[in-house]
């Protein structure tokens, strides 16, 4: 390859995240999927008010972009964080974790993830409501 590759915004099919891995309504549009000698992909992640993630980890590091909305990421047995638009989460290997909407809030990010083999996440319990609601970030500012 000796050029710029473009992939149009219009090319792209945006999808529903599967709800055996997710809570509420998420929208998922593959950007970037591993060309070697790359394993970066990289997925616009949209969150609808109250929609999250279950509690996972990656065999590799997980890099998070907000581009638009509050939501807020929280590892295991840790106060949760406020994520904004232009705020960079970085989530070490192995480190159990979920992210997602602040209730009432739309949010979006996009995830980079080096890919290390097909399972590269391990998807675990959901984070149940009371766990949630006890959770949930009041953005200020």
């Amino acid at each position: 390859m000796d050029d710029v590759t473009i992939r149009p915004a219009s090319s792209r099919a945006t999808k529903a995240a599967p709800a055996s891995s997710f809570t509420g309504t998420v929208l998922q549009d593959s950007m970037v999927t591993p060309q070697a000698p790359s394993r970066t992909s990289a997925t616009l992640v949209t969150f609808t008010p109250g929609a999250r993630t279950n509690w996972h980890t990656h065999k590799t590091r997980q890099v998070l972009v907000a581009t638009h909305g509050t939501g807020m990421v929280q590892v295991k047995d840790k106060p949760p964080q406020v994520l904004r638009a232009g705020d960079v989460a970085v989530v070490p290997p192995g480190l159990v974790h979920w992210h997602g909407s602040i209730a009432g809030h739309l949010f979006a990010h996009i995830s980079f993830v080096e890919t290390d083999g097909p399972d590269n996440t391990t998807w675990m319990e959901p984070v149940d409501e009371a766990h949630y609601q006890a959770a949930a970030i009041t953005p200020t500012g």
